[in-house]
């Protein structure tokens, strides 16, 4: 069976923003269950299937905030498909990497307090 919803396009969609004429615009869960005419339960079971869900995107090593910035800020003119190819495959070769959450959490306190530390 085709999945009927391919990876790439979810991937540019949800992740990357791009619509689906290749051009980069926010885009929601609502957003992209409209542009695939199927319900959010069916995105969110995409995502979940194609290995692109929220809990296993924090654990790669995979530059997600680079790569929104790069269709972000691109200017008029850029390929934008092409450049979300060039993440997406950075996606499929990524390695997963524990999260150690209780030591994140500790340094992420550790600088608010050097941070806001009240004088």
């Amino acid at each position: 069976m085709t999945d009927p919803i391919e990876p790439f396009a979810l991937f540019c969609a949800y992740y990357l923003g791009l619509d689906e004429r290749g051009k980069f615009r926010h885009q929601n869960l609502h957003d992209v269950a409209r542009r695939f005419r199927v319900d959010t339960s069916v995105i969110e079971a995409a995502l979940k299937r194609h290995r692109m869900d929220a809990d296993r995107m924090l654990s790669l090593s995979f530059d997600m905030a680079g790569a929104q910035l790069d269709m972000q800020v691109s200017p008029p003119g850029v390929d934008l498909p092409s450049i979300a190819r060039m993440h997406y495959d950075l996606f499929l070769q990524a390695e997963e990497k524990p999260r150690d959450w209780e030591r994140e959490r500790i340094e992420d306190d550790r600088i608010n307090d050097e941070t806001y530390r009240k004088p």
